[in-house]
């Protein structure tokens, strides 16, 4: 193999680097070989491109080494190379989001170089990995080819399903690991996932999924859940009907919101609610109940009542003040009356008031 002797950064490559410090991402795009000649005199870091360029290779693999280091893998092949050189230039290249495609770094042989023949009788295909600094880069990446692949005997090692009570350290998506219940899992690129297979035989004519399916019978999740697509219902299905005591045909629908609350304190105190984030109180007997999230429509029915005060004799009633800018979907203004020989529909101060908020 040609003997070169490390990789030299670009003056382009320089300010590349500089700008990956601070947050660009540093995406490696190719790989060049050239056979130029350098001058003892040439300075590397003024290049743009190879003195003599002959052959573009994609890259394969990228690894952060940790050492402020990458290693870049390529495959060295001469299939479809017209004419054979000496491969005395290796030329690394990346994407500079201001000014495009750079040449970052550059490796010469020099009278060290190795020929690579013409694609005919002999062929070349090696594995080649190449090493260049990114100092503390945090976001790099490579334009990674599949076109060529050829795999090495440490690639097949990495590729075999680990079993062991801990995850993999070393990811990519597809990874597969055997975990220490035995479970059979996937890395789909951001976590590990449970691997859903076919059975292969069935039970009574069924077989299990985690997912609904005709024919299948529900199991738990490695939580040990079924899945809440096994357990959807129709509102209005009898059998949910019938858990709640509601008999008949008469469909049912929800309480939207609720709220009890004592009308004599400014703000009025919550006893206890739900779907309610606060009670505004306007004067003596009104009341603006704010929704925690908005109901489907202002169409919804107000069901209320209100306490008197012990050891005097009136009634008491709720009402809600009527008009599209007191009953919306996300407050509704109510109002507590008494009524009594004295009193004709009065404003009260109630303390214990109880509202529901029906359908809409």
């Amino acid at each position: 193999m040609a003997d070169f002797r490390g990789t030299i950064l670009t003056v382009k490559g320089r300010n590349l680097l500089a700008k990956a410090q601070i947050g660009t991402t540093l995406t490696f795009t190719k790989i060049k070989l050239g056979d130029g000649l350098w001058p003892s005199n040439a300075d590397p870091t003024q290049l743009n491109d190879l003195v003599s360029p002959k052959l573009n290779l994609p890259i394969q693999e990228i690894r952060l080494v940790g050492d402020g280091t990458v290693r870049l893998r390529f495959v060295l092949t001469n299939t479809g190379l017209s004419q054979g050189f000496f491969m005395r230039e290796i030329g690394i290249y990346a994407q500079d989001p201001d000014i495009g495609e750079i040449l970052y770094a550059v490796a010469y042989a020099g009278d060290r170089a190795d020929f690579i023949p013409a694609d005919g009788i002999t062929k070349v295909e090696n594995v080649v990995d190449i090493y260049t600094v990114i100092a503390n880069a945090q976001n790099v990446t490579a334009v990674i080819s599949d076109t060529v692949i050829l795999a090495t005997k440490q690639d097949i090692e990495t590729v075999k399903p680990e079993a062991s009570s801990t995850a993999p350290t070393f990811t990519y998506p597809g990874k597969l690991w055997i975990d220490e219940n035995e479970f059979l899992k996937y890395y789909n690129g951001s976590s590990w996932q449970g691997l859903k297979v076919s059975f292969a035989d069935t039970v009574d004519g069924f077989h299990a999924s985690q997912t609904p399916q005709a024919n299948t019978v529900p199991v738990s999740d490695s939580s040990g859940k079924i899945a809440d697509e096994w357990l959807n219902f129709v509102a209005n299905d009898p059998k949910v009907k019938t858990a709640l005591n509601a008999f008949g045909d008469a469909p049912i629908y929800a309480c939207r919101a609720w709220v009890i609350f004592d009308g004599t304190t400014n703000p009025p105190t919550i006893k206890a609610s739900s779907n309610v984030s606060s009670i505004i109180k306007n004067g003596t007997g009104e009341y603006t109940v704010n929704f925690i999230a908005s109901l489907p429509s202002a169409h919804y029915i107000v069901c209320g009542s209100a306490a008197g005060v012990t050891g005097v004799s009136y009634n008491t009633y709720v009402t809600f003040k009527t008009g599209s800018l007191y009953v919306t979907v996300n407050y509704c203004r109510i109002e507590t009356h008494v009524v009594n020989h004295y009193h004709s529909g009065s404003f009260f101060d109630s303390p214990d008031i109880r509202v529901a908020f029906i359908g809409g």
